[in-house]
């Protein structure tokens, strides 16, 4: 790979590493000031993003490790899986070893099924857990961690910090935690925090933003319906559901300046996925400037309708306007936008 194209797939995993470190802090994982930005976080998307983002982090790996070890109770492990399996990001594998190593935190029988559910009862391949190149030689581990060990990740011994603070649910970002706590760790927190933020909508669209069966989503929604928590309008076969935000806002976001806004996480860390792992694939033998714009460009295109799908305003160039490699920087230039767009602080 030229000094150039290397240059680009570092600057890019600094650029998603910084993302996921903010939407952590936000969460309450020990880390500088990130302001006051209002947009709903989903944890399970960004749980499973982070399983393979955060490889390439030993630092921010661990402080999630830390986080888990303080607020993992509020994860909602089943629908984790299946974003991971739906969606087909983060790394299984290492997301069974965190599983793992949180069984024995959580006494509980949550962590477990994920934990059962990604490990290979084969002998794995050994592998280092963390990353800088895709072809680097495993390096020796004095005292590897025998949670990660039995799904085949080398690393050392984890020692948390203790540093991370309980999550914050009076942020505007955090208000799913704050659904969990007053309804649970299911269906029905979300959907409600889903119609207090968006805009509404049918039992199949929700259920598809949220990642939970059609059916039950339905079935929530007609209990909500019913109590007169939301309103209900049918349109043909389609039944809408929507909620008074004036009504109930003051109750689920009490004394705080800003409304949370909803983002579609899952769409937007498909197209994250998308395009790192078409980067972090590049043959450093071969590849030029050239080939790396020929590859980002291709990667563009199919994750540019899942980036739109997240709902963030940014803009995405038309690609046939750049010949050759000259689509290189505007590729830059418009994921630091979609980056940026997303942790954009609130006025």
């Amino acid at each position: 790979m030229t000094t150039s194209a290397m240059t680009f797939r570092s600057e890019l995993k600094e650029r998603l590493v910084d993302f996921v470190w903010q939407q952590w802090c936000r969460l309450g994982v020990s880390g500088s000031s990130v302001g006051r930005c209002d947009r709903v976080i989903d944890p399970e998307v960004l749980l499973a993003f982070t399983s393979e983002i955060g490889r390439h982090d030993a630092r921010l790996f661990d402080e999630v490790l830390d986080w888990l070890e303080t607020n993992g109770s509020w994860v909602n492990t089943q629908r984790l899986s299946a974003i991971m399996k739906q969606d087909r990001i983060g790394c299984p594998k290492v997301m069974g070893a965190m599983a793992a190593w949180m069984c024995d935190r959580d006494k509980s029988m949550k962590w477990r099924g994920v934990a059962k559910r990604y490990h290979d009862n084969s002998q794995p391949t050994s592998e280092s857990l963390f990353r800088s190149a895709p072809d680097e030689v495993m390096s020796a581990v004095e005292e590897p961690d025998a949670h990660f060990e039995r799904y085949g990740l080398m690393r050392e011994a984890i020692q948390t910090r203790g540093m991370t603070q309980s999550v914050n649910m009076r942020h505007p970002a955090n208000v799913i935690f704050r659904s969990r706590a007053l309804f649970g760790i299911n269906i029905r927190a979300d959907v409600i925090v889903y119609l207090l933020t968006a805009e509404g909508g049918h039992a199949r669209r929700i259920a598809e933003l949220l990642c939970f069966n059609h059916m039950r989503v339905q079935s929530v929604l007609s209990a909500l319906a019913n109590a007169g928590f939301v309103a209900v309008r049918t349109e043909g076969k389609t039944k809408n559901y929507w909620i008074d935000r004036e009504r109930w806002g003051p109750v689920m976001f009490p004394n705080q300046e800003l409304s949370p806004r909803w983002v579609s996480w899952r769409p937007l860390a498909r197209g994250l996925t998308s395009v790192w792992r078409e980067a972090w694939n590049l043959d450093e033998a071969r590849v030029d400037e050239y080939i790396v714009s020929s590859k980002m460009r291709v990667a563009m295109r199919q994750a540019r309708d899942d980036l739109y799908g997240s709902g963030i305003d940014f803009d995405i160039a038309d690609d046939s306007n750049y010949v050759a490699e000259a689509y290189l920087p505007i590729f830059e230039r418009d994921i630091a936008g979609v980056l940026e767009a997303i942790t954009k602080q609130s006025a």
